[in-house]
């Protein structure tokens, strides 16, 4: 189980470098001017200068030939750039429609991979799989319909709950973190399908999540107070209509 979980863990990192490296491009083909990957590397030659410390612990930019060699590290430090010293900013997340949902897009995916990178065990594997799926369900708050099609991101949903269930994140609670996440998604979930429904076929359906068995849990636990409260009601109905019953005979009688 725990070589399963981590082998998600690691499809996790990859799916999460895949996406950054999406987003990146994406965002730097919208940009004015030169969007070749060689304009990108001379852009962060240049910002390294500016901003040594944002810049600190780069790989070696001359290995990099290839969109397909950057990283999520990579990918989101430019992104992510906060350019307050540079000469000539960009600010390639600012110049969206959503900037803020934008950021939590790439912090979230950012976050995903981190965890997902650095798993030792089933219970981080676990962590990845619910981060993953918050930080595509982000991804779908701030890049449905531009960076990514409806159709990429229900793969993407796909994947994340293929990853839940690999690392059995809907039946492990791990932390408390996790149980958090697991109501959040299913929330937001829930709220997707019944927007995009719309009588469509082979939509995705979301992961059952921690939250989505909590609720479901209450509802079973409510549902016998429920009951018992029918059963007294239609009891004091029956002792009522005695009553009456019993003291029109006795009317009756007298």
């Amino acid at each position: 189980m725990e070589d399963q979980a981590l082998q998600a863990a690691f499809e996790i990192k990859t799916a999460c470098d895949e996406i950054s490296r999406r987003l990146l491009r994406w965002h730097w083909e919208q940009k004015p001017g030169a969007h070749t990957l060689d304009a990108l590397l001379r852009q962060i030659q240049r910002r390294q200068k500016e901003s040594p410390e944002y810049y600190d612990r780069m790989p070696d930019l001359a290995a990099k030939t290839s969109w397909q060699q950057l990283d999520t590290t990579l990918c989101m430090r430019v992104l992510l750039d906060p350019e307050k010293d540079a000469a000539r900013p960009l600010d390639l997340l600012g110049n969206t429609a959503r900037p803020g949902a934008a950021r939590h897009a790439c912090n979230a995916v950012r976050t995903a991979r981190n965890q997902a990178a650095h798993a030792a065990d089933a219970t981080d594997a676990a962590h990845a799989a619910i981060l993953f799926n918050e930080a595509v369900e982000a991804l779908e708050e701030g890049y449905a319909g531009s960076a990514f099609r409806e159709a990429e991101l229900a793969q993407y949903y796909r994947e994340a709950e293929g990853f839940l269930e690999l690392c059995g994140a809907n039946r492990t609670q791990t932390s408390a973190r996790q149980t958090t996440a697991g109501k959040k998604t299913g929330t937001k979930a829930a709220a997707s399908r019944s927007k995009k429904s719309g009588g469509k076929t082979g939509s995705r359906a979301p992961a059952k999540t921690a939250g989505a068995r909590s609720a479901s849990s209450r509802s079973r636990k409510q549902a016998p107070k429920a009951a018992g409260s029918r059963t007294i009601l239609v009891v004091l109905l029956v002792v009522l209509v005695l009553g009456l019953l019993v003291r029109g005979i006795t009317m009756g009688w007298t």
